[in-house]
């Protein structure tokens, strides 16, 4: 099939722009994604007895909005009481949290923000589920803010919503 001079272009031109929009789809990676990607990389920096925020900073940024890794350094020099690990959201971290595995799923999402349910899956009684609210910042979801999704199963009770 002979495409005519004036057409020709107009394909060329067709197909890269179909290429663009592919590339650029690929880059924009699911909040869920980001999500898991995140946590993964925290626990293993947890594990090897690192700090994410000191340690890591830079890491860290590319996945936490500024406002929320501003105030977590403010917290952090201020030396306020902090009631346990803020994306953990736990006074303590289980082991099992740290050597399980890290699902996440979107909850809700809208142009330019999310909210996505993360779940460390230690064995039995040692899941964890928390909320994650995130903004799309340049392109890139980043994590925004932190919520316990569910009281662990020995402080849970029936009277109490689980999220």
């Amino acid at each position: 099939m002979l495409i005519r001079k004036g057409n020709f272009l107009k394909v060329i031109l067709a197909g890269l722009l179909l290429v663009c929009l592919a590339a650029r789809a690929a880059a924009l990676r699911a909040p869920e994604t980001v999500a898991a990607e995140f946590y993964g990389w925290y626990l293993q920096t947890l594990d090897a007895d690192q700090d994410p925020l000191s340690d890591r900073y830079d890491r860290l940024n590319a996945y936490v909005a500024k406002p929320l890794v501003d105030h977590l350094v403010k917290r952090l020099q201020e030396k306020t009481n902090q009631a346990g690990d803020y994306f953990l959201q736990s006074p303590r971290i289980h082991g099992a949290w740290l050597r399980g595995r890290v699902q996440a799923v979107t909850l809700r999402r809208q142009a330019r923000s999310a909210d996505v349910l993360v779940t460390l899956d230690g064995d039995g009684d040692a899941k964890h589920e928390v909320v994650l609210t995130m903004v799309l910042d340049n392109g890139t979801w980043k994590i925004r803010h932190v919520n316990r999704a569910a009281l662990d199963a020995i402080e849970s009770s029936p009277s109490r919503a689980a999220i």
